[in-house]
């Protein structure tokens, strides 16, 4: 009786660690990795207040659907834990804050996907092959989703829930999903190329590294979804596929906030990576140079370098002190407006008058002959 009773016990905590072990681990992650999403939605609007609309907009609605998502997850995991932690594992129903959740998850990953292609979009100057190839994915893989979904809700168990047909539609539509993260990766990192490029800032040290092309170009929750997909694929009556769903949901919307706070910060408003100004010099003895660039540059020609600042500074004390030059080229093009140009209401003339152009000189003359 003791070896039975022995045996039982320890096929009940196996049991317990691949169930009710896993969903708990889950919720760690997706715990911490929402306090991450708060604290960074956080540093989003108070260092760009005056950032896009489109934006800020995309961060509230992100934002939004993750706080319901952790709700409904944290609702599942008590549920299951606390209020049917008697229950067989075998006999526990499915709940609806579980499906709410994996339908709140598809819209979220849909988003982050079509603000990518977005981003694609732009560092590719406007070229739309591979913007609409991640949007069509996108689409196909929420339309999927949104099929597994409803055919999770009318499995009764929870040990039952990945049926063959949910098991084939679901593969689906992860497959179709990874197919649009790959593209989002491989697109990110062509088109963000130094070569590519020459006046981007360029990230240093191991840490700036990892934030930009683990987390900023989407590799991250690519690699997550691919965990996610080979679980349901290779252990569908486990709940392992679950930790990785859960925790990819946070790291889809975790990559997009850290892609926009990582910019530079002008005026209020975020300064894309391509056109960041690049501040280290690169030679001894050389000051600092660089060039702010504008939106115009996606008009397909060259890059346009006429809102620009030039710095050129003689750091060499020994020598014979030299006057700073700096030079201000504000000459708009293209009837475009800058970054340079926000909060800024001057006409051209006035802009000449401060600047000690045509209008300044013929003011000092008037002077004098008076």
């Amino acid at each position: 009786m003791s070896a039975i009773s022995l045996a039982t016990a320890a096929a009940s905590s196996s049991e317990l660690a691949e169930t009710f072990g896993v969903l708990l681990v889950a919720f760690i992650f997706t715990v911490t990795l929402y306090g991450l999403t708060f604290f960074q939605t956080y540093i989003y609007y108070t260092r760009f207040p005056c950032d896009e609309r489109g934006n800020k907009y995309t961060v509230g609605v992100l934002w939004a659907v993750d706080t319901a998502i952790t709700t409904l997850t944290s609702h599942t995991i008590y549920h299951y834990l606390i209020t049917d932690f008697v229950t067989p594992f075998t006999q526990l129903l499915t709940t609806r804050t579980f499906i709410a959740e994996e339908a709140l998850s598809v819209f979220s990953a849909l988003v982050v996907q079509c603000y990518y292609a977005f981003r694609v979009w732009t560092v590719s100057i406007r070229q739309p092959i591979v913007p609409l190839s991640i949007v069509t994915l996108a689409l196909s893989a929420f339309a999927f989703n949104l099929a597994s979904v409803v055919q999770m809700a009318n499995e009764t168990f929870f040990s039952n829930m990945i049926s063959e047909n949910v098991k084939l539609t679901k593969s689906i539509c992860w497959g179709l999903s990874f197919g649009a993260d790959l593209l989002i990766v491989l697109s990110m990192l062509w088109y963000l190329r130094a070569i590519r490029n020459p006046g981007m800032a360029t990230p240093e040290g191991w840490y700036e590294k990892i934030v930009v092309y683990g987390v900023n170009r989407g590799s991250c929750f690519a690699v997550f979804q691919a965990a996610a997909l080979i679980t349901l694929v290779t252990m569908p009556k486990q709940q392992t596929w679950i930790l990785f769903h859960w925790v990819n949901s946070k790291v889809y919307v975790n990559s997009i906030l850290s892609m926009l706070n990582f910019r530079n910060a002008h005026r209020g408003r975020g300064v894309p990576e391509e056109a960041s100004l690049n501040q280290h010099a690169r030679g001894s003895g050389a000051g600092r140079s660089g060039t702010f660039m504008t939106r115009s540059e996606l008009s397909g020609g060259p890059i346009d370098t006429s809102h620009s600042v030039h710095f050129n500074a003689n750091g060499d004390a020994k020598t014979a002190p030299e006057p700073m030059n700096i030079e201000l080229d504000m000459v708009r093009s293209h009837g475009e407006a800058g970054y340079g140009d926000v909060d800024s209401g001057k006409t051209a003339g006035e802009s000449s008058f401060v600047s000690g152009g045509p209008s300044s000189k013929q003011h000092d003359l008037e002077r004098e002959a008076k």
